[in-house]
């Protein structure tokens, strides 16, 4: 099938019809493509991968630190809006910026999001109460989003060939995992002998290093139109639409059972009013010239399957990732920088998982394999974390989340891959920041669902153990001392009331785990295509693909 031409030359060259594949070009050396020697391209690969770097970072450099920024500010219930404000924003930058990218230029779109990064940075650094920080996360997360798919973006559009890709994208894995390794020891150190705020300083030092690498090594082409064309290009109605429909639900996700009862109808209104603008976001990309993403994408079975699992797959990452911790410092009564540690087996198990599933990738060509295997190490790592208590051994504390670990990282790259190879080359850049959209609003929905049905059931356990109101606000409002606020007879019912608490949100995640290996399983597995073999998608649509 011959290439689709663009309608207008305000119709940038990624948004061909899905139905419109192109052969491979020529296999080129890496950095080749834009103009890049050797050494240029590993340093522009250090710029780029060191924007990631803090991305990873403040995923969850704040987890060990949350029960410190909460006792500080007194206000814990509010404490899962600083991994969810995060989140939120960190989700709505992805898409948005991949298409500003086409549109604008990769590279100043890059720019920009580490500035705004760096100023979210600088605003938690500083805030003085809890609401000031979370609209600093939420500018943090912003940026964030920016760089993490603009990274992955730029690598794997502009600097490589699709068949290096996994070679690549693995490399951004190792960072992530050292990042994910780093973050809570770091957030730990931190909180315990310093103060929790140079969880967010940290970045000021590392942002100008990125940028700088980045404005003077990279050159990438922008498109040749004038501003007023550029503006006319960019979806503004998808980006409305989409921005409301993930505020509204991650909102309604967050109040529910917690600021206000499930049947408020103030709950119930924003998660159906969320609902419904993801329905009018996939209905309006139908129409507009340039949509944010492809309509028929939505029409692949093997795109379907990938953003399904990519959903779950989120839910299961963030939400172990961000309470594991907790449950450290309040079961077994770790410090901050203890509990930091316990988080090692995990993101060991990424470095070892991702690794391992581009090598596969690499020698056969595939790559869902990966996304079910992985999948399927979650699953069992989640139905072993369902059986945890407060008699739980630190032997399991540290097997389970190794499992887990490796089967993420295989995971990860798997389904970033299936779905790569599942779209033409020209719309590698797109699907990239879809897939990564729809993790990250998984991501989200870890944090705001497992904080639901954790935090109802945790009020629950203490108020029927006999504490009085005002203690089961000040336990709530601050566990970080329930292992010195109460007496030692008292103390182990607290602990098991957590525990038993955090169980429902394992048994959340173990349903999460398996409706993503179910995903993974109905997907459709795709070859790797060599440079002079014909590619499978001329002779078929996407949407039988």
């Amino acid at each position: 099938m011959d290439e689709t031409k663009p309608a207008n030359k305000t119709q940038v060259a990624s948004t061909a019809d899905l139905d419109a594949p192109e052969a491979p070009p020529r296999r080129s050396k890496p950095g080749e493509r834009a103009g890049l020697t050797v050494t240029q391209f590993w340093i522009v690969c250090v710029g780029l991968n060191a924007g990631m770097l803090l991305t990873a970072l403040d995923f969850n450099i704040v987890a060990t630190a949350v029960p410190i920024i909460s006792s500080e500010f007194n206000n814990y219930s509010n404490s899962a809006w600083l991994g969810t404000a995060f989140l939120i924003t960190f989700a709505l930058g992805q898409p948005i910026a991949a298409k500003l990218g086409d549109v604008f230029g990769r590279k100043n779109i890059f720019l920009g999001g580490t500035v705004l990064f760096f100023v979210g940075s600088a605003l938690c650094g500083w805030a003085h109460n809890m609401d000031m920080l979370i609209w600093s996360r939420a500018v943090q997360g912003l940026g964030a989003g920016v760089i993490y798919v603009l990274t992955n973006v730029v690598i794997i559009t502009d600097l490589v060939d699709l068949q290096d890709v996994g070679k690549f994208l693995a490399i951004t894995g190792i960072v992530w995992a050292l990042a994910d390794v780093a973050g809570p020891l770091l957030g730990g150190v931190f909180s315990q002998y310093a103060t929790w705020r140079w969880c967010f300083w940290i970045n000021l030092f590392i942002c100008p290093v990125s940028f700088a690498i980045v404005l003077f090594t990279l050159h990438l082409p922008v498109p040749n139109m004038s501003l007023k064309e550029k503006l006319l290009t960019f979806d503004y109605v998808g980006t409305i639409a989409i921005s409301g429909a993930t505020t509204a639900l991650n909102m309604g996700l967050s109040w529910g059972g917690h600021v206000f009862p499930w049947t408020d109808s103030r709950v119930i209104g924003t998660i159906v009013g969320g609902a419904a603008l993801f329905v009018t976001f996939i209905v309006v990309e139908h129409f507009v010239k340039v949509p944010l993403v492809f309509p028929s994408m939505f029409r692949s079975r093997a795109l379907l399957s990938i953003f399904g699992a990519e959903f779950f797959y989120g839910i299961v990452l963030l939400g172990g990732m961000y309470y594991l911790p907790q449950y450290f410092q309040l079961v077994f009564g770790d410090s901050a920088t203890l509990s930091g540690i316990g988080l090692l087996p995990m993101m060991l198990g990424l470095l070892v998982g991702n690794p391992i599933a581009a090598f596969v990738t690499s020698k056969k060509g595939v790559s869902l394999i990966n996304a079910i295997a992985g999948a399927a190490l979650e699953v069992m790592a989640m139905g072993l974390m369902t059986r945890w208590n407060a008699s739980t051994t630190r032997a399991e504390a540290v097997i389970v989340p190794f499992i887990l670990g490796v089967g993420q990282g295989a995971a990860m790259s798997g389904m970033l891959l299936t779905a790569q190879v599942a779209v033409v080359p020209m719309q590698i850049g797109v699907v990239t920041g879809l897939c990564l959209f729809i993790q990250a609003i998984g991501d989200a929905f870890g944090i705001a669902l497992f904080s639901a049905v954790y935090v109802n059931e945790l009020a629950d356990g203490l108020a029927n153990l006999g504490l009085t109101p005002a203690e089961v606000s000040g336990v709530m409002a601050d566990i970080h001392t329930v292992h010195t606020r109460f007496s030692a007879d008292l103390i182990p019912r607290i602990v098991d009331i957590y525990a038993h608490s955090l169980q429902n949100g394992w048994w959340l995640l173990f349903g999460a785990a398996c409706a993503c290996f179910i995903c993974c399983c109905v997907g459709k597995q795709h070859k790797f295509m060599a440079p002079e073999a014909k590619p499978e998608a001329e002779e078929k649509a996407p949407s039988e693909v």
